[in-house]
């Protein structure tokens, strides 16, 4: 009798949580909670997103020079509506622009991987930092970046968090809303609009 005939056949192909599969499913966790694997997915993420952005800025600068030439060679002038919507895509283009660059900036302000993982997180929350509006909580916070709920990896998140509020880059409310404090370069745009 061969050893597959007396062993039996799991359906599933894994011999039970506790299996090989479930040893590998518990270490790629635990690699994708390393704060250095986040980190560098965080950089590549945010690298992804100003690629696409200088891709989408030059096909759109493309577009309109090559309108507004069409029709420079014909000797047209731009209809009105034409002009006012080509003037809206720039204006809607360096929106982005700043955007990006108010979160870079913000993410610049961190002193360490802690308080960048942090950062991120707020960052994606925040508008003039081009994240979607949404809010964060500290509870969030610490159960994104400390799923283990260890006392080590959650007292690196309270370091992070209370020392980017004591140097006024993120504000807690009593409520444990987190937020991006506005930037000194955003003040200025904010009184400009």
């Amino acid at each position: 009798m061969s050893r597959n005939d007396q062993e039996p056949q799991n359906p599933k192909g894994d011999r039970s949580s506790g299996g090989l599969r479930g040893v590998a499913r518990r270490l790629a966790e635990g690699v994708r909670q390393s704060p250095r694997v986040q980190e560098a997915a965080a950089e590549v993420r945010d690298r992804a997103r100003e690629l696409r952005e200088t891709t989408r800025a030059r096909a759109d600068s493309r577009l309109e020079r090559l309108i507004e030439d069409g029709r420079a060679r014909r000797g047209e002038d731009l209809p009105d509506e034409v002009s006012a919507l080509l003037m809206e895509r720039r204006r809607e283009r360096e929106a982005r622009a700043a955007r990006l660059r108010a979160r870079a900036a913000l993410l610049a302000l961190a002193g360490g991987p802690e308080q960048r993982r942090v950062l991120t997180l707020v960052a994606d929350a925040t508008p003039w930092a081009g994240g979607e509006a949404a809010e964060v909580r500290y509870t969030t916070l610490l159960d994104r970046l400390a799923p283990s709920g260890g006392a080590e990896a959650e007292m690196g998140v309270h370091r992070a968090l209370w020392t980017l509020a004591e140097r006024r880059v993120l504000a807690v409310s009593p409520h444990g809303v987190v937020t991006a404090c506005v930037l000194p370069e955003e003040r200025e745009n904010f009184s400009q609009r």
